[in-house]
């Protein structure tokens, strides 16, 4: 976003997140939101494929951007229901509340705990390959 700049790579190489480094990156996207400025974000370079975890990368990545007190959330004016983008990509409101609760990526991906490890259980006996 606009409101980024190189410090959001530092503050992320800082967390040491396993398997992948973060590159300053800058672009001016042409259509939507931020059209016409100079926006600010990352390349992710996943340095061990096996180490690397995307969910809570990403997770992290939100709780970092967070920070900025330009952050918002993107919302939807035509859905009343559920305005929040963040909300329908995750599944519920539990990630973003989580996050503007001040909770940290640990946090959030710790609230998940119980339900992976039931997914993960009922899922073994259907892979085919082990």
């Amino acid at each position: 976003g606009p409101y980024l700049d190189y410090h959001y790579s530092d503050r992320l190489n800082a967390l040491k997140l396993p398997g992948v480094t973060f590159r300053e990156a800058y672009f001016v996207p042409t259509f939507s939101k931020h059209q016409g400025k100079t926006c600010a974000g990352v390349q992710i370079h996943i340095t061990d494929r096996r180490r690397y975890q995307p969910i809570p990368t990403a997770v992290a990545m939100l709780v970092e951007a967070k920070k900025y007190a330009a952050f918002e959330w993107r919302k939807d004016s035509w859905d009343t229901q559920r305005p929040y983008w963040i909300d329908k990509l995750s599944g519920s409101p539990r990630l973003r509340t989580m996050i503007d609760d001040g909770k940290s990526a640990n946090d959030v991906v710790a609230a998940w705990a119980d339900e992976v490890a039931t997914f993960e259980a009922t899922r073994r006996k259907y892979l085919l390959y082990r």
